[in-house]
């Protein structure tokens, strides 16, 4: 083989090698810091919104279904609480995973504590909220209020989620006036 074409074969294999190598130790692009991938650990914060956001939808979403059918069919009735209730569940696992995610983080394990009273407390509605579909002489009324606890409560929840997840978003400063 002369001499340009191993120069050509070399050059390609080091550019090989280069391409496999590039995007295993490739860092963070630049952009990584201002979508907060930095600061706020994503999954658990994210899924913990998302459940949230769940059980509030299921609890109005049923209040509708209640208005229209006051006489709701017991299918729906299991779906609807056992859907909050794994919702509920799923919310307060990743709050507990963000705890851990910030516990240097005082201000955030408080805020993080504050929602794992609001769980509690959207918990007590949930009961509440079982007890009125499973009375034997089922009250439309009463569930749709019981519905409506809950999600004012989910409600709650989510602002003061919203407000955490702000307070952990990376600051940036003010682009410049020209």
């Amino acid at each position: 083989m002369n001499t340009s074409r191993r120069f050509l074969f070399g050059a390609l294999a080091v550019a090989a090698t280069a391409m496999l190598v590039g995007p295993v130790s490739a860092q963070k692009d630049a952009g990584s810091k201002a979508r907060g991938e930095a600061t706020v650990p994503f999954w658990s914060s994210k899924a913990s919104q998302r459940h949230f956001e769940n059980a509030r939808n299921y609890s109005y979403d049923f209040r509708g279904y209640v208005q229209a059918n006051p006489k709701p069919s017991p299918a729906v009735v299991k779906e609807v609480t056992t859907g909050i209730g794994h919702n509920l569940a799923e919310a307060k696992k990743h709050l507990a995973q963000m705890k851990k995610d910030f516990a240097t983080n005082k201000s955030a394990v408080t805020a993080i504590e504050g929602l794992e009273k609001q769980v509690a407390a959207a918990y007590e509605h949930h009961d509440k909220l079982m007890a009125c579909c499973n009375d034997a002489t089922f009250d439309a009324m009463k569930t749709m209020t019981c519905c409506d606890d809950l999600g004012a409560e989910m409600d709650k929840i989510l602002d003061s989620h919203t407000k955490l997840m702000d307070s952990l978003a990376p600051k940036h400063a003010a682009p410049a006036k020209k």
